[in-house]
């Protein structure tokens, strides 16, 4: 009889489990179907390369709430599994990924005039001297379509084509002229400007005159430069010797920096690069740091790639070349120091994502600036005479000093 009751036992605390068992999986099965059914991803789950996005821009629908909303890197292309956390309805913290694809969808460019003119027998490639490329392929395929000769005088109708990796194109007829030969035109000199008269023309309350300088002024005289009204002086620090090349340091920046600095004018200063990855504007800014770090400087320290003839042989991409000055900004700002852009109208216009720096430096040599965006200083001309400095020098005006 004990033995019958043990089994009874036996087979109720099984049943028991088994039941407890089932209930568990059940609820383990509508636990995961309520996840599953808790949120509705958009239909679309493309996002552009280069582009601000988190896991929440591709939900329709969530019954709960995201506790960790992953930003997506849209810096390469293809697909990417993103992870994020939310609580479910029953307040139970879950992960789920979630399959998003950069694409670019951007054309790429190029900045061919309508009409070419080159002398007969000329041997560079055209793609390769034509300003052009993409905002994310670092070697998009460029093509001239149609029939020319360099060596016969003619006038061709001509298609500058060019694809980038998404196989995004951009087509642009031009007409290439050959010629035998092209009369040298006139030069003349740009007239100069005295500081003093750009002191009288262009100062106000809200701002103040300065200049910029390297190794190129020589010798300068601070106590001069001073007396004649200068505020700010923007000094070369150092530059790269070419592509490749290793880093020197600007002969004349300390007897510049200490001189400035000795008269009472504000130092902001520059580097010249020729970087052609971020690795090398990192390793230019912490150079550039280690030779300011013992001097007061107030004022912004320029990042200044100006090697736009080389830009296509460089293979960049605009994500490229953006991210190479974001580097050496950051990393100096990191240090402590203001950080800015140096660039022409042109390429402010073209190629740098000018929207993004907080800091410019617009090197427009004018009368009167006319670029729309945001600038802190303006190089207004590489012609001025101060007292104190024998040859030309660059004048600038600070809108927010």
């Amino acid at each position: 009889m004990k033995k019958v009751l043990n089994q009874k036992k036996i087979i109720i605390i099984t049943i028991i489990a088994v039941l407890i068992a089932a209930g568990i999986v059940i609820n383990i099965i509508k636990d995961r179907i309520e996840d599953k059914n808790a949120i509705k991803f958009s239909d679309n789950l493309n996002v552009e390369f280069d582009s601000d996005a988190k896991v929440s821009n591709f939900i329709d629908l969530i019954n709960g709430k995201i506790i960790e909303d992953t930003e997506i890197d849209t810096t390469s292309l293809g697909e990417k599994i993103v992870e994020f956390k939310y609580k479910n309805p029953h307040n139970t913290t879950k992960k789920r990924n979630v399959k998003i694809n950069v694409i670019d969808t951007v054309k790429p460019v190029t900045y061919i005039n309508s009409s070419m003119t080159v002398v007969k027998g000329y041997n560079k490639d055209l793609t390769q001297v034509v300003l052009s490329g993409d905002n994310c392929d670092s070697n998009p395929r460029r093509e001239i379509v149609g029939d020319y000769d360099f060596n016969k005088v003619g006038t061709y109708n001509l298609i500058f084509k060019i694809t980038d990796s998404s196989n995004n194109t951009t087509e642009k007829p031009f007409t290439l002229n050959v010629v035998e030969s092209i009369k040298n035109s006139e030069t003349t000199n740009a007239s100069k400007v005295k500081f003093s008269d750009a002191v009288n023309t262009y100062k106000k309350d809200d701002n103040s005159l300065g200049i910029d300088v390297s190794e190129w002024q020589g010798e300068i005289d601070w106590k001069k430069v001073k007396e004649a009204g200068c505020d700010f002086v923007f000094i070369r620090i150092g530059y790269q010797n070419g592509f490749d090349g290793e880093i020197k340091e600007d002969k004349y920046f300390k007897k510049n920096i200490e001189g400035a600095l000795a008269n009472n004018i504000k130092v902001g200063g520059y580097f010249n690069s020729y970087a052609k990855t971020s690795t090398e504007t990192k390793e230019q800014a912490e150079w550039t740091y280690n030779e300011i770090k013992d001097y007061n400087i107030e004022l912004p320290i320029s990042f200044d790639w100006e090697n736009w003839n080389s830009f296509v042989k460089c293979q960049l991409s605009f994500y490229d070349i953006n991210n190479m000055a974001h580097t050496f900004i950051n990393t100096l700002e990191t240090r402590g120091y203001k950080a800015s852009l140096y660039s022409s109208k042109n390429y402010l216009q073209k190629i740098w994502y000018a929207s993004d720096y907080e800091n410019i430096w617009l090197a427009q040599h004018a009368k009167k600036a006319d670029y729309e965006e945001k600038y802190q200083y303006w190089q207004m001309c590489n012609t001025g005479k101060i007292d104190g400095i024998y040859g030309d020098v660059d004048i600038d005006i600070s809108l927010n000093y």
